[in-house]
């Protein structure tokens, strides 16, 4: 098992209907909870695990286009995305990465960032409304 298949098992005990596209490493949740404010309650929300990762560190997470927060367009979000996700539809993205030296990766997926801390992290951003 690789590192990934790792990973993304961890994130399929949290997240039931995980998708996985092997072809680009697309990965899709689809029903992801929304904090209240939000144009929806939940949504679709994907990223792409990156060429290197985990050297290369994850960046931005895609919804479905249209998310607005009380009525206004989110700061730090592109719709549509420039690249789009392999799963239909059209999609925007937030810039969101991992702080500043946050991303120190080790050989333990626990003792070192993973992706599953880092779609937790979705959370915070998505709290911050726009």
């Amino acid at each position: 098992m690789t590192r990934i298949d790792d990973e993304l098992a961890r994130l399929r005990n949290r997240y039931a209907n995980l998708r996985h596209e092997p072809n680009g490493q697309w990965v899709l949740i689809d029903d992801y909870p929304l904090p209240e404010g939000w144009s929806r309650p939940r949504t679709p929300l994907a990223f792409q695990i990156p060429v290197g990762y985990p050297g290369t560190p994850p960046y931005g997470f895609y919804v479905p286009s249209g998310l607005l927060f009380k009525s206004q367009r989110p700061n730090n979000y592109t719709d549509p995305a420039p690249t789009q996700p392999p799963f239909g539809g059209a999609w925007g993205i937030f810039s969101w990465s991992p702080g500043d030296g946050a991303w120190q990766p080790t050989a333990d997926i626990d003792t070192g960032p993973n992706l599953l801390n880092w779609v937790l992290g979705f959370s915070e951003r998505l709290r911050e409304g726009v």
